[in-house]
């Protein structure tokens, strides 16, 4: 005889797949690099972009609070409302234990709002992943250059103002642009490439000035940047002192900035400068 079709064991075990779905995209999303770099550099992991895993994630969780709900109110509800109620009066009999929950969960939500240990340790050590990440070379010319038509793009500093000349560019270099009110993420996915490399065409990099990233350096260390620019850290905190600004390796730029009560855009301006020596 043919068995019917088992609700109560399709929902479980949509539970689990969901539940597994949004265990691998949190992790993957907790240290996937900022979203300036991963758009401009088409990241993928597993061979899905960071926009990608943020989607799966998204309708995966949305699948699992439905599912739960189906599991909790129709399948379950009677033996559901009966735990409830049993575990409701036990709890009030029991305050200890409702009030050490009750206590941990506003402990977890409020250690995570001001950044208190070690719920701020978990923060960090996302942030530093995600920002190893980062290449001083893969830097976007501006934060989010890749949701830029080619005219706003033309109208960057050193870009030339014409937009039509950037699709010249592009064109010359074989890829294919029907428009200049296209951004470079949308002739990228086209010609199946990235921003970074559409760009490359538009404005080849040049020796120079020595810029830093708009957004994403106040979490940097002095070190890192010095690092990053191939020079000694102490030479930059000497430089630093010059100005009358105080500064360890180990801090971070925003930490720097706060401490000797300056602008990060000031700060951002006399590192430039040193680098650029």
């Amino acid at each position: 005889m043919k068995k019917s079709f088992s609700w109560r064991k399709f929902i479980s075990f949509g539970l689990v797949l969901a539940f597994f779905m949004l265990l691998v995209s949190g992790v993957i999303l907790y240290i996937a690099p900022p979203g300036r770099v991963a758009n401009w550099t088409d990241w993928r992991m597993l061979g899905l972009t960071k926009t990608g895993w943020q989607n799966q994630h998204a309708v995966f969780g949305f699948a699992f609070a439905i599912l739960s709900i189906f599991h909790l109110f129709f399948i379950n509800w009677k033996a559901f409302l009966s735990y409830l109620k049993a575990k409701t009066t036990e709890g009030l009999k029991s305050p200890r234990e409702l009030f050490t929950s009750v206590i941990l969960f506003l402990l977890f939500g409020v250690g995570t709002y001001y950044a208190i240990q070690p719920f701020s340790a978990i923060i960090d050590f996302g942030n530093r992943v995600s920002d190893s990440w980062e290449q001083r070379d893969k830097q976007p010319p501006v934060p989010h250059a890749e949701t830029m038509t080619l005219v706003e793009l033309a109208r960057q500093p050193g870009l030339g103002g014409d937009a039509e000349l950037l699709r010249t560019k592009l064109i010359q270099a074989g890829f294919s642009v029907t428009s200049v009110d296209e951004t470079l993420a949308e002739i990228a996915v086209r010609n199946n490439t990235t921003a970074e490399k559409l760009y490359q065409h538009i404005a080849p990099a040049e020796s120079g000035k020595h810029t830093l990233p708009a957004e994403g350096l106040g979490r940097k260390t002095l070190q890192q940047v010095a690092d990053e620019a191939d020079i000694a850290a102490v030479s930059l905190q000497l430089a630093l002192r010059q100005k009358s600004v105080e500064a360890e390796p180990s801090m971070t730029l925003k930490a720097i900035a706060d401490n000797n009560r300056i602008s990060m855009v000031e700060l951002r301006k006399m590192l430039e400068t040193m680098i650029s020596r």
